[in-house]
């Protein structure tokens, strides 16, 4: 389970991990998806989540609504009548599932399901967050008639096939502390039985006014909330790559604060025995910002996004540093921070 803000969000760094490693150890299936669209953001190219109505309201982690609240996604959506259609789609050739768990508030509804042609397909509750469907065989595309009579926020797509499911929550704009503002969010990701949690911010805690202890309160709390719903589950931190602030029109400076919160992360690692992926020094460490923009490798427009390539190249590394922690050498019983 990797969480964190955009850069997780567009899944061009993750889906590249995610390929590698499945390519190593087999495609247990897709893993969790948003209705990201359907919340007015940018979604994942490589799935489609769509619903026959538009919905009524909306909400994003970074950007609540009024009326109704994100779940574990930190997407929500609600339509104004709940007899609604659902259409999952994953794109890719070996991109298929046959198990789908719709991801909701707390509901009586989802108890029967009408799939692909009316067909009756009775629900699993399997928390009070998802309802679980078998749809017994495996399919790239499913329509799922359902009554939705809360607030829906994603699913979670797996196969038969053994291997590695790897899931991402993504937001843009999120810090440690949006997460936790989330009700039982902890709770809501044990669906998700993860082994490995990968958490992935530090670029908006850079951009805002938090101070560095309260930063390292705010990975303690959601690692703490984290570890009590997944007590098997190991964790790893990643922190942020430097990137630049604009100054003025066209004109753009490092910012120095992006080296601060990675010395928080890597300082939390280090004083609680978790392995830190140090993606700031991995890239190329202070003045490495220049260097990934004259090779077209940052985003031009804002200097603090990757064009897809800088991201694909991301991806890549942390599957290589996987990959060789996961060797027969490595157990993840260690606690020895990686640089």
């Amino acid at each position: 389970l990797h969480i964190g803000d955009s850069h997780i969000q567009a899944d061009f760094m993750t889906s590249v991990t995610r390929r590698l490693l499945q390519q190593q150890f087999g495609n247990g299936g897709r893993g969790c998806i948003a209705a990201l669209k359907l919340a007015g953001t940018n979604q994942p190219d490589n799935y489609s989540l769509t619903a026959d109505a538009a919905p009524a309201a909306k909400c994003r982690l970074t950007r609540p609504g009024k009326a109704i609240t994100p779940g574990m996604t930190g997407i929500g959506v609600a339509f104004k009548s709940p007899h609604r259609r659902i259409t999952v789609t994953l794109h890719g050739d070996d991109s298929l599932f046959s198990r789908i768990a719709l991801l909701h508030s707390p509901s009586k509804g989802y108890d029967t399901a009408y799939v692909d042609g009316n067909r009756p397909l009775p629900g699993v509750r399997l928390s009070e967050y998802a309802t679980g469907y078998d749809l017994a065989a495996e399919v790239q595309s499913s329509t799922i008639k359902v009554d939705i009579d809360g607030t829906f926020y994603g699913a979670y797509l797996t196969n038969d096939q053994a291997g590695v499911i790897y899931n991402t929550i993504g937001n843009n704009g999120a810090c440690y502390s949006d997460y936790l503002k989330i009700k039982d969010f902890a709770g809501q990701t044990e669906i998700l039985a993860p082994d490995l949690i990968i958490l992935s911010f530090g670029t908006n805690e850079a951009f805002g006014q938090t101070d560095d202890n309260e930063i390292y309160a705010n990975i303690d709390r959601l690692i703490a909330s984290l570890k009590a719903s997944n007590p098997d589950a190991k964790f790893l931190l990643t922190t942020p790559m430097e990137c630049q602030r604009r100054i003025r029109r066209a004109r753009y400076a490092i910012n120095r604060r992006i080296a601060n919160v990675r010395n928080v992360i890597v300082k939390y690692g280090k004083e609680n025995h978790i392995p830190v992926w140090d993606l700031y020094e991995i890239a190329g460490g202070e003045g490495s910002s220049r260097r990934w923009l004259q090779n077209g490798l940052l985003s031009a427009r804002d200097h603090v996004h990757c064009q897809i390539i800088g991201y694909e190249l991301q991806g890549s590394l942390l599957a290589d540093a996987l990959l060789y922690r996961l060797s027969p050498a490595f157990t993840m019983n260690e606690t020895k921070v990686t640089e």
